[in-house]
């Protein structure tokens, strides 16, 4: 069973380092809720308007953050709206959610 040790805002504070640093990787950054360096983050959009939504997520605890109308910066990679969800280059895992109110 994975254990949840790190809230909304600790997850939405990593998120924000990584987003400023976009097109670039965060290299250095863990995992809030395990500590592993294993944090992903995908955008999914509109291509015209390069607004969507975030998913970023550990895939070693499997736990993770979703943003809803995320600005997508002009050359971070982007899957449209409109590809099937099995047709998408990026697989997100089925990880636990949190929301503001967690922890």
């Amino acid at each position: 069973m994975r254990a949840l040790t790190a809230g909304w805002g600790d997850w939405l504070s990593v998120f924000e380092q990584h987003y400023k640093a976009l097109p670039a990787a965060v290299e250095d950054s863990g995992c809030p809720n395990c500590g592993a360096r294993r944090l992903r983050l995908t955008f999914t959009g509109t291509e015209e308007e390069r607004i969507g939504y975030a998913a970023f997520w550990c895939d070693g605890c499997l736990f993770g953050i979703h943003l809803s109308r995320c600005e997508v910066p002009e050359g971070v990679p982007m899957e449209s709206l409109h590809t099937p969800v099995e047709q998408r280059s990026v697989r997100v895992p089925n990880y636990t959610l949190l929301w503001p109110d967690d922890h």
